[in-house]
């Protein structure tokens, strides 16, 4: 009857304990977090942010490289505004329009 009200104790303690902790993130979780902040990175940089992502170490590259991304989309974005709004001006379509937004967007 002891060993009984005994185990029964620890096993209350114990559950008790581990209440407190957060629950870890699976891998399958870190995984798919890296994923999603590693949008917009390609190649070797992106395999490297997810690596180092994977590893604990992502958030402040992650940071960084975020703010880069957003400004080149942000130029992106306005050049193909800036582009777009030409062509509708020059009245241009087709094979005519697809050439100059070409051009255009280069630069």
């Amino acid at each position: 009857m002891k060993a009984k009200l005994f185990c029964a104790a620890a096993c209350v303690a114990l559950s008790g304990a581990y209440a407190n902790e957060p629950e870890q993130p699976t891998y399958r979780d870190r995984f798919a977090t890296c994923a999603h902040e590693s949008k917009g990175l390609k190649g070797d940089e992106h395999q490297k942010f997810m690596s180092d992502c994977l590893k604990g170490q992502g958030s402040a590259k992650k940071d960084e490289q975020a703010h880069k991304t957003t400004a080149a989309a942000g130029e992106q974005q306005n050049r193909m505004r800036t582009c777009n709004e030409e062509a509708h001006t020059k009245n241009l379509h087709g094979d005519e329009r697809r050439s100059f937004m070409s051009t255009c967007l280069k630069g």
